[in-house]
């Protein structure tokens, strides 16, 4: 279990190939501003976003000692992936599962290391931005919110999603980290509050 079996790198291969899809149908409202190339490195940057996101759980659960495994879940793994046609999307197609009996803050930790990873990526892309042409700012722009989108629907208080494990832990921790990510997420360029 604490190695990559065939099965889980295809389950995680695949999942992440649907975040890419729903991902891209956002893109289809820009499609005026990118050329075909443009479209497929978005579509390849895109890709590691939620394969890092899942692998920050796996390797720090099982850093401290937690077996863990991402298993695709196929029935999200459908309704994510018939979201790319509708204007609401819903992009939760696996999600890693470690095991054992670990205290409220080791499970707040390995929780947070996804969005964490996000949240940095989704920085650096911003930055880097602004340093590019406008097609390409476009592309990296579009790359950074999805990586912003992701930390941000992770990191909500609900059910099993990670911000409830890490409000459960330290509620003044979890706004602070929550407020921000949302704040960069509302006011990036491609946000709903932003000015592009």
């Amino acid at each position: 279990m604490q190695s990559f079996s065939q099965d889980e790198k295809q389950q995680l291969l695949l999942a992440s190939g649907i975040f890419v899809l729903v991902e891209l149908s956002f893109l289809l409202k820009y499609l005026d501003f990118l050329d075909f190339v443009e479209l497929l490195v978005a579509g390849l940057l895109i890709l590691p976003l939620f394969t890092l996101h899942e692998l920050a759980h796996k390797y720090t659960a099982l850093r401290i000692g937690f077996p863990a495994k991402f298993y695709l879940d196929q029935n999200m793994a459908m309704l994510s992936l018939f979201t790319a046609l509708l204007p609401i999307k819903i992009i939760a197609p696996g999600a890693v599962v470690w095991y054992g009996n670990p205290s409220i803050r080791i499970r707040a930790n390995v929780s947070l290391m996804g969005p964490l990873v996000n949240i940095f990526i989704g920085g650096i892309l911003l930055l880097f931005s602004t340093f590019l042409p406008p097609s390409w700012s476009l592309v990296m722009m579009f790359i950074s919110r999805a990586s912003f989108s992701l930390a941000v629907f992770n990191l909500l208080p609900f059910s099993i999603l990670d911000g409830n494990k890490v409000y459960r832990w330290n509620q003044e921790a979890y706004y602070v980290i929550f407020g921000f990510t949302a704040l960069i997420w509302l006011f990036h360029p491609l946000g709903i509050l932003g000015g592009f």
